[in-house]
């Protein structure tokens, strides 16, 4: 379905016309020769919308149970019962499908590998099956381990597995070609030492924590359509008059997000639930009185704050950045360190509550290759969807569900 910007691509063309034809589901149950079969809509989520009409409408009457049994193609020109076929529709963004043509389906979300599902798929079936490819015997290409996660972690970064097998693929022609030109190479052992020599260079790479506390950098995880992410949001503290500037080509609801826990933060500098160092807070003087008062609320009226994103050419948005915004605007404003081993996800209400987010599987996956001992997540999200997360993820870090943004602050400011 991707780039379908022709309606009559489904319904079929009038008779009247040069050239017409059958629509595609219509020329389906034709090359099927049933009425039942199962109809796989690949890349429904890539459909467009043109002048010659919009195909996401023509479906919604192709996809519902309801209205399906008198489909009519403009071709045959009678109707058609669809209610017996089954339709399988596949997206890799289920956002970019439009709100009524989603209250027809029914989702099934396939999650993304992780490192050691992917290592035992390669080590079970790419590896085999692109030696047979290159006409390479077992014997003749070994790799080892550590290469092979290696591999995974530095070359690759997807959901599935594909360029993963474009990587062995490569490797085991650069292994042909060796053997070939040299006679006396009989066997290409690919270990962690010379990797390189098969590659140009790592592509992708995850950052390690360095685990020294900074101020005004907080680890955020982020979900993408190849996997998580730790995001690092950075914060400074400028004099000025209160204001805020991101940058990080940040989309709305992000933005929202971070002026959402701006207040948040005031409120709890206000209500004294976040206690900030004698030293961060301006002086006031009272000319009539003739005294000096410290003000907690000066800190946010004395200086501008400017928030970073780092990656900038990368478009971010997405609800679940909240918590980590007012961590690190609390942070910044009361001077004290963020624990730089520790991540966190969620997004955060008005009145300082932690609200549930999606994607948490890979983005717990992102933060366990970044090396994270300790990961802050919605409670909600702890009870309902810990059960998903692989064992090895959860007994390498400490997960917590947290309710309150005063429980988040609790954990990462030292």
């Amino acid at each position: 379905m991707g780039g379908l910007e022709d309606v009559n691509e489904l319904r079929g063309h009038r008779r009247t016309y040069v050239g017409a034809m059958p629509g595609r589901i219509t020329q389906g149950l034709i090359d099927a020769k049933k009425m039942n079969p199962v109809i796989v809509l690949d890349e429904i989520d890539k459909v467009s919308r043109s002048t010659h009409g919009d195909p996401t409408a023509a479906l919604l009457e192709i996809l519902d149970p309801e209205q399906n049994s008198e489909f009519r193609d403009y071709y045959l020109n009678f109707n058609l019962d669809l209610s017996n076929a089954i339709f399988i529709a596949t997206a890799n963004d289920v956002g970019r499908i439009p709100a009524p043509l989603r209250d027809r389906m029914e989702f099934i979300a396939v999650s993304s590998y992780t490192p050691q599902e992917k290592y035992e798929i390669a080590s079970r079936y790419l590896i085999p099956q692109e030696l047979k490819k290159h006409g390479l015997k077992k014997s003749e290409l070994s790799i080892s381990k550590a290469a092979l996660k290696e591999l995974i972690h530095s070359y690759t970064r997807e959901a599935g597995v594909r360029n993963l097998r474009r990587r062995i693929a490569d490797m085991s022609r650069r292994v042909a070609q060796s053997i070939l030109q040299d006679s006396g190479t009989k066997k290409v052992s690919v270990t962690l030492k010379n990797l390189k020599d098969f590659f140009d260079k790592s592509v992708f790479e995850i950052e390690i924590t360095d685990k020294v506390p900074v101020v005004g950098v907080v680890n955020g995880l982020a979900w993408t359509a190849v996997g998580g992410d730790v995001l690092k949001i950075e914060s400074i503290r400028i004099k000025g008059k209160g204001g805020m500037q991101l940058t990080g080509s940040l989309g709305d609801v992000m933005k929202e997000s971070a002026r959402i826990a701006m207040s948040v933060v005031k409120t709890l500098i206000d209500t004294r639930k976040l206690k900030i160092a004698p030293d961060q807070i301006p002086m006031t003087f009272n000319e009539k009185e003739d005294d000096v008062k410290m003000d907690a609320s000066e800190v946010y009226k004395r200086y501008d704050l400017h928030i970073h994103v780092p990656d900038g050419a990368t478009p971010k948005d997405g609800p679940s950045a909240g918590l980590a915004m007012c961590s690190v605007i609390a942070s910044i404003l009361s001077g004290k360190k963020v624990r730089s081993e520790v991540a966190m996800t969620g997004e955060v209400s008005l009145s300082g509550d932690a609200l549930p987010i999606g994607g948490l599987k890979e983005k717990l996956i992102a933060a366990h290759k970044a090396g994270m001992t300790k990961v802050l997540i919605p409670a909600k999200n702890y009870e309902r969807d810990l059960d998903d997360i692989p064992k090895e993820v959860q007994n390498a870090m400490e997960i917590v569900g947290v309710t309150r943004i005063e429980e988040v602050l609790k954990q990462v400011l030292v």
